[in-house]
């Protein structure tokens, strides 16, 4: 069980490799160079990780975690639809307070191994399909290209922090301006739909 202050040392190893990860690449960054940054021996930093491959799982999972709970229904077994304006707000909350984590889960999947990606993939899923569910209904799912406007909805969202970081927008106008880009989508995605169902026959 962590004490107070060893789980505070956790963190700030963790909020360290992350930004070291960010800036440098994990690829070019050893166990050694990692544990220099973080201000510990190689050996004391195996202690809390036993590979920077551990710790590169542990900062992606955790930003899957966080976006499952961001969008997860109220009560479980109960959809709730929530106005797709609130999600948008919420996930450039996120953005704004994790945008390192966003980077290192889109540079570093690569460099998981297999059994890492899975989870990784299943945690995203999770995400995916609780936005779903929260957010739209079942009778616009049931259209292709509905379907396939959702799911490049999320990725929109998760690439987010790109589009963020030249600071010209507030949140306010950034929230606006990604409802208008989702809902300009959503909206001539149903158009397209109703013009593919056949006419009644005379």
């Amino acid at each position: 069980m962590f004490t107070a202050e060893a789980y505070r040392g956790y963190e700030t190893i963790r909020a360290q490799a992350l930004e070291l990860f960010v800036n440098k690449g994990f690829g070019q960054v050893s166990m050694r160079e990692l544990a220099r940054h973080v201000g510990l021996a190689p050996g004391s930093l195996y202690n809390h990780f036993p590979s920077k491959q551990a710790l590169l799982f542990d900062l992606i999972e955790e930003i899957y975690e966080e976006l499952y709970l961001l969008v997860k229904p109220a009560r479980q077994g109960v959809d709730k639809v929530r106005s797709l304006s609130s999600l948008i707000v919420a996930h450039l909350r996120l953005h704004r307070r994790r945008p390192q984590h966003f980077r290192l889960a889109l540079h570093g999947f690569v460099y998981l191994d297999d059994a890492q990606q899975q989870r990784i993939v299943n945690k995203r899923k999770l995400y995916e399909s609780a936005f779903i569910t929260t957010a739209f209904n079942a009778t616009f799912l049931a259209k292709d290209t509905s379907s396939v406007a959702v799911q490049a909805i999320i990725q929109f969202l998760n690439y987010l922090p790109g589009w963020l970081d030249d600071g010209h927008l507030n949140d306010e106008a950034c929230a606006l301006l990604v409802e208008q880009f989702v809902t300009g989508a959503l909206r001539e995605c149903s158009k397209s739909a109703i013009q593919k169902i056949p006419a009644p026959a005379p």
